[in-house]
């Protein structure tokens, strides 16, 4: 049995406030995420980047993350979607490039998986809602997948673009979501680099959001950059 399903009463209250005020806190002590090389879920124990990058998304409402390969980067956004889900009364939407990745996003591989592995406490009371693209908990939070050629419809609390910079015509798809940044939401674009596309819509709203920060200027995109290094395990060799 989960140690932390035989927490008294009182003890659960503390941990859930504690959760609902430091993202860092729930992630590190309470998520888990699946490990290919293991080939099984794991705690989602924070590396010192990641631990930065969660800061950044509680301090900023548009956030673009450049980064290297198998950063865990796309679990961490998923993460801080699930603490949304969970202690508020969040909209979510969920892009990729196509509609089956979109789906994966939200999935019992990745999002839905990991509100199935938190404590049975810290759940809602129910889910009202679960098919591949739509997921409502019973607290009136909902997570929608679509692949960037849809769902401008909704307005949102929380945007997630996985793998930005691959997805073509970016610029029309931020547009569409648009009023979710106007209406006080937030919108986290994250992607690997693709090297074959050196002046993309993504790159260029990177490099001006880099240099603005460079600037001293208060506002906007903030970018955030992982290189290979980030991951604590790797080496120069």
């Amino acid at each position: 049995m989960d140690l932390s399903e035989a927490r008294p009463e009182g003890t659960r209250r503390v941990e859930w406030l504690k959760c609902r005020q430091s993202p860092a806190y729930f992630l590190h002590e309470y998520v888990q995420i699946f490990n290919a090389t293991e080939e099984a879920w794991v705690p989602f124990r924070l590396w010192p980047a990641q631990a930065r990058v969660v800061r950044v998304l509680q301090q900023r409402r548009q956030v673009i993350i450049l980064k290297a390969r198998q950063l865990g980067m796309t679990w961490l956004c998923l993460g801080w979607a699930l603490h949304g889900l969970v202690f508020r009364t969040a909209t979510v939407l969920l892009f990729s490039r196509r509609d089956d990745e979109a789906m994966e996003l939200l999935s019992d591989e990745r999002l839905k998986g990991m509100y199935s592995r938190l404590p049975r406490w810290m759940q809602c009371r129910a889910i009202a809602v679960d098919n591949a693209h739509e997921w409502i908990l019973s607290n009136g939070s909902r997570a929608l997948a679509f692949p960037t050629t849809a769902g401008d419809s909704y307005t949102a609390n929380l945007v997630i673009v996985d793998e930005a910079d691959l997805v073509p015509n970016l610029n029309r798809l931020m547009r569409s979501v648009k009023p979710t940044v106007d209406n006080g939401g937030q919108i986290v674009l994250l992607s690997r680099a693709d090297k074959e596309q050196p002046m993309s819509e993504f790159k260029q709203l990177y490099r001006a959001a880099k240099a603005a920060q460079q600037r001293g200027e208060i506002g906007g995109w903030a970018p955030v950059f992982l290189p290979w290094s980030a991951h604590p395990g790797r080496s120069q060799a």
